[in-house]
């Protein structure tokens, strides 16, 4: 059996993400605005739209591209104002999420953005764990209360920074840039069913931006293992011509990885229970809370495998396949 890390309180967990919908959003302000759905316009029944026009639906969130001239009266949120049955698009493409929902629609790679202070408030209910990432700003606080205007349970104790750098020795610390932090998890929080969290992102220069905002039910599975293999992974494309010359369009990189995890006999159905819920959901995998270990937190779609011949112990080998 592989050595196992620091402690029996160390365990590796996935959070389960609370879905949020207009109903426990409360606000999302920019520079103490409320932030529109997104630059683009709401779609309207009677405009006649353009072949390259943009729209956006409050009741998707989602951005829709008008594939043809005279486009009018076609509802961009109908699938079949989008695709026909031979799978060939009509009138609309779905582009992505409006710039509101970004962070709430499953991938990092879009961002909400906005003015400095960029502050988020939900109610997600009886969760306790939250995770960030995509982050781009100078500073972050969280305040997370037992019921709006409530007791606080949670917090930052003010604005922290976004710093996330490690140097490992004076010269480093002295003469490399500073690198900006872009993930932050929270877990352990006490649940109450009215919670109420505030997140607020500062940036000195430019939008404040958060990439995936996921709340929920942080489920622990087991005892993480040091055989751990994490594999950056980049989508860049690289290309050579017929005269050794190379073009490189870079592109965004994942953090894929595999880990072995000890789990106690009377967890091993309940845990695979956990894996079988969130197989096909994309969610935050915690791989130790450790010093060092900052890396074994990523976002992705996990899949595993229980053994169920060891003894005293189940083994459950995870494997992550990371969108960050």
């Amino acid at each position: 059996m592989a050595e196992e890390f620091d402690s029996d309180d160390d365990l590796a967990s996935v959070l389960v993400p609370t879905t949020i919908t207009s109903s426990n959003l409360v606000s999302v302000t920019a520079n103490g605005v409320a932030l529109p759905e997104d630059a683009n316009a709401a779609w309207a029944s009677g405009t006649t739209y353009t072949k390259g026009q943009r729209v956006s639906s409050g009741t998707t969130h989602r951005v829709y591209e008008s594939l043809k001239d005279g486009n009018t009266g076609h509802d961009p949120t109908d699938i079949t104002n989008q695709t026909n049955a031979a799978g060939e698009g009509t009138w609309w493409q779905d582009i992505g999420p409006t710039n509101k929902w970004a962070m709430l629609d499953g991938l990092i790679s879009s961002q909400t953005a906005g003015a400095s202070p960029l502050v988020v408030t939900i109610n997600p209910g009886a969760a306790n764990g939250l995770a960030l990432f995509g982050l781009d700003g100078d500073t972050l606080s969280i305040e997370w209360r037992d019921a709006p205007g409530g007791n606080v349970i949670y917090t930052t104790g003010g604005d922290i920074p976004l710093e996330g750098s490690m140097p490992a020795d004076y010269y480093e610390y002295f003469f490399t840039t500073f690198k900006p932090l872009t993930q932050y998890l929270v877990t352990d929080v006490q649940p109450y069913s009215s919670s109420q969290v505030t997140i607020t992102i500062k940036k000195g220069s430019g939008s404040a931006k958060i990439g995936m905002l996921s709340i929920g039910d942080v489920r622990p599975l087991g005892i993480p293992q040091r055989d751990t293999i994490v594999s950056p992974k980049t989508y860049s494309y690289f290309g050579e011509d017929a005269f050794g010359n190379v073009k490189i369009v870079r592109r965004p990189k994942s953090r894929p990885m595999t880990m072995s995890i000890v789990v106690d006999l009377e967890n091993a159905d309940s845990v695979l229970q956990t894996i079988e819920d969130v197989i096909d959901i994309p969610v935050a995998f915690l791989g130790s809370k450790a010093a060092l270990h900052e890396k074994l937190a990523t976002f992705g779609l996990v899949s595993g495998s229980m053994n169920y011949g060891t003894f005293p112990h189940r083994i459950l080998n995870i494997s992550v396949k990371g969108y960050i």
